[in-house]
């Protein structure tokens, strides 16, 4: 969880229909207007219907976003999980959530931490009627902060900006100062010290409710004498690991959404929702209109022929260009129309920055400069993208408003075979495989050890995809790679496995804990609060449980990218300062290499209606405005 009165306080100044251009000059192509068809039937004012989402990403059934939930998971977990004490709007407002917040209060502490605290409306209840008190969302903060779940390789950094969580959070203490629970109806969150100011303020005061019991037990309490809240000394890794392992892919499970998961069909990657009744609505009191979705695992080479036969209705965040164009084909035959909106990341190769060739950053800027990037985004995106040079996407307001300044500042790492060599012989890898002066072939490192390293990189990638297809022909294929005197060994897996060990993570098995892959093809994507500041951490607890995927350690990139969020929510002109910073030293470093930003189209069947999506909000919040007209 990265998170006063009517004010918001920070207001968003998108511009979502504007096209940014590429970084060379070179304009993408401007997609033709969606269409717009008058409704044929009047919006219902009840639930009715269903809907059939299709994704190319599939289900893993890891559902909530602590361990490894995936983008589809994550779609899943929005539409089953709120009534969080602040909400959104689809401009990207942050807003206090009326419909949850009875009051609240705002104090600045003596010690330069400030507090949160919240009282909530009566009659606040999870889907199988179980009242909501604040001890709910006390426990959102004790359970996802606690040692227990950190020590389970799960990213515990739930209240990782509030006053005591660090001590909290590795178990040097029993209580978190950093919350309180002060009656049934009443709880307070402290931001700590050193985070005040931050750029998005009221998003760190933010909490969900989470129904303990579910998790653990009937036995395991909130408390709080005073000095923090706390859970009980019966919560331990050793009584509880089982049940949370099982809880986190457990169906039915606990809703305070818009809907309830009612099933998973593990073989087919399928979840069926249906409306919670007990959903009182977000802050607006919008309330679902559609009484079932159904999410699905699609193929990308069939995703198409699914949507006009009538298999799924709605298929989100479609990227390429040849996709993109036969849908736009299909919605010329009549019958579906789509929606289209710049991407708020990118896609990217992502290198672990510890372990083999890749943990020397020459190496990862020459294998920069043996994609055509240019090439590679036309030829995937046709046209319906564009190359960033950072971690960003088109349609961030800050990028929209450095764009020049990083048009000059940053790395384009334009092709070149010779550039490539020049900087793998300052790495080192000046060798052949039997030490003497390269000429040809594999180029080899002598290491401290006295051993020789190959350039021989193993590369993770999803089976079905498209972009990995397009990389064994622009890079792994490329002869200009031979040349340069690398090697890249694909191997094909499903997502949820790139995802085990792309995390690292060994609960999933004991492979996937040890270093294996050096690069991974997938995308990124981001909320509306830019904060990095774990992304790269150098923290040695958080290095360990997985939060730094890229596993880079550089004190620098650590530095400037919490320093980029301390700053006055107000003051933009120096949040952008620091994001250029950050864009500057992390465009050196090149954890990843940037292949594409799209503008992504979502294409539907013209029984959804009122379907208004942006790269600010997710799909569960646009289908909660949106209903089919059967």
């Amino acid at each position: 969880m990265k998170r006063k009165g009517i004010v918001l306080i920070l207001v968003f100044t998108m511009v979502l229909t504007m096209l940014a251009g590429c970084t060379t000059n070179e304009e993408p192509t401007t997609p033709e207007e969606p269409t717009t068809e008058e409704p044929t039937s009047e919006k219902p004012t009840s639930p009715t219907g269903s809907l059939t989402i299709g994704n190319t990403t599939e289900l893993s059934g890891d559902w909530v976003p602590y361990w490894q939930n995936n983008a589809a998971d994550y779609d899943v977990y929005n539409f089953i999980t709120a009534l969080s004490t602040v909400d959104m709007t689809f401009e990207g407002e942050y807003l206090v959530n009326d419909t949850v917040v009875e009051k609240y209060e705002t104090t600045v502490n003596d010690d330069g931490s400030k507090t949160y605290t919240w009282t909530i409306k009566d009659g606040l209840l999870y889907d199988d009627g179980t009242p909501i008190t604040a001890k709910d969302y006390v426990a959102s903060v004790l359970l996802w902060s606690s040692s227990v779940i950190g020590e389970m390789g799960a990213n515990n950094d739930y209240g990782y900006y509030l006053k005591g969580w660090k001590e909290y959070s590795t178990g040097a203490t029993k209580e978190f100062p950093g919350v309180n629970l002060i009656d049934d109806k009443t709880f307070a969150v402290t931001i700590a010290a050193e985070n005040v100011p931050y750029f998005f303020e009221l998003y760190l005061a933010k909490v969900i409710p989470t129904k303990l019991s579910f998790w653990t037990d009937e036995t395991v309490e909130v408390k709080d004498d005073g000095n923090g809240a706390y859970l009980s000394e019966n919560f331990t890794k050793e009584n509880f690991e089982e049940r949370l392992n099982l809880a986190r892919r457990e169906v039915p499970r606990p809703s305070t959404g818009p809907y309830v998961l009612k099933s998973y069909d593990e073989a087919a990657k399928t979840a069926v929702l249906e409306v919670n009744p007990n959903f009182p609505g977000d802050y607006t009191g919008q309330k679902p209109l559609i009484q079932t979705v159904i999410y699905k695992k699609v193929n990308q080479e069939t995703a198409l022929d699914e949507l006009a036969t009538g298999s799924v209705d709605l298929l989100s965040g479609m990227a390429s260009g040849d996709e993109i164009n036969a849908g736009l084909d299909l919605v010329e035959q009549g019958g579906f129309a789509y929606t289209d909106y710049p991407r708020s990341g990118y896609g990217k190769i992502q290198f672990q920055c510890d372990h083999g060739p890749t943990q020397f950053v020459e190496v990862r800027q020459a294998i920069a400069h043996l994609i055509d990037r240019n090439d590679f985004a036309k030829a995937f995106t046709g046209g319906f993208g564009s190359v960033v040079n950072g971690p960003y996407g088109e349609s961030m307001w800050f990028y929209q408003e450095t764009k020049a300044e990083l048009n000059q500042k940053l790395n384009q790492y334009p092709y070149s075979l010779e550039s490539a060599k020049e900087l793998l012989d300052q790495a080192g890898f000046n060798l052949d495989a039997n030490g003497n002066p390269y000429e040809s072939g594999i180029r080899y490192k002598k290491m401290d050890d006295g051993t020789l390293m190959p350039l021989i990189i193993e590369w993770a990638s999803s089976e079905q995809n498209a972009v990995s297809d397009l990389l064994v022909v622009k890079l792994q294929e490329n002869p200009d790679l031979a040349a340069a005197g690398i090697q890249i060994n694909q191997t094909v897996m499903t997502f949820t496995e790139l995802l085990n060990y792309l995390y690292r993570d060994p609960t999933q098995g004991a492979k996937y804990g040890v270093p294996t892959y050096h690069m991974f093809n997938l995308a990124t994507n981001y909320t509306p609060v830019y904060d990095q500041s774990t992304t790269y951490t150098t923290d040695p607890v958080m290095f360990e449980q997985g939060y730094n995927t890229n596993f880079i350690l550089d004190e620098e990139l650590d530095r400037l990218s919490k320093e980029m969020v301390k700053v006055d929510p107000e003051d933009r002109e120096t949040f952008k300062q620091k994001f250029v910073a950050f864009a500057e030293r992390w465009n050196y470093l090149l954890p990843d290499v940037p292949l594409y930003s799209n503008i992504y189209h979502d294409f539907y069947n013209e029984k959804l209606k009122d379907y208004n999506i942006n790269s600010l909000v997710e799909i569960s919040k646009a289908i909660l405005y949106s209903y089919v007209a059967e």
